[in-house]
């Protein structure tokens, strides 16, 4: 897939899209004999996996040991288990963080309003 196409269906930049492949974040594009970049079909679940791990919280350096198993997914990946559990460990903090803030922003807002 030419890298223009890529970038559309997986609703990313080309910019993104060569900086993932520049930090091995995805399968790289093969050169064609006329020198243009293609990519395989693959890169497109590559790319929507990034997507959403980002907005479950995960970094980049946290997402890129998980993409191998997205080809050759492993049963009770300790590794994987481990990531999952400790996101989910930050999902909750952040969520605990935000109920609080909004009691507060609850309560000055009953004061200024009483």
């Amino acid at each position: 897939m030419k890298p223009n196409d890529v970038a559309k269906l997986a609703e990313v930049s080309k910019e993104t899209l060569r900086y993932y492949e520049t930090i091995g974040l995805i399968t790289p594009a093969q050169r064609k004999t006329n020198g243009y970049r293609h990519y395989p079909a693959s890169v497109l679940d590559e790319l929507r996996f990034i997507k959403l791990a980002q907005t479950a919280g995960f970094t980049l350096n946290e997402i890129k040991p998980a993409i191998p198993h997205l080809q050759q997914p492993v049963h009770q990946c300790p590794q994987m288990l481990a990531a999952l559990r400790a996101q989910l460990s930050r999902v909750d903090d952040k969520i605990n963080e935000l109920q609080n803030a909004k009691v507060l922003l609850q309560r000055w807002l009953d004061k200024l309003s009483a």
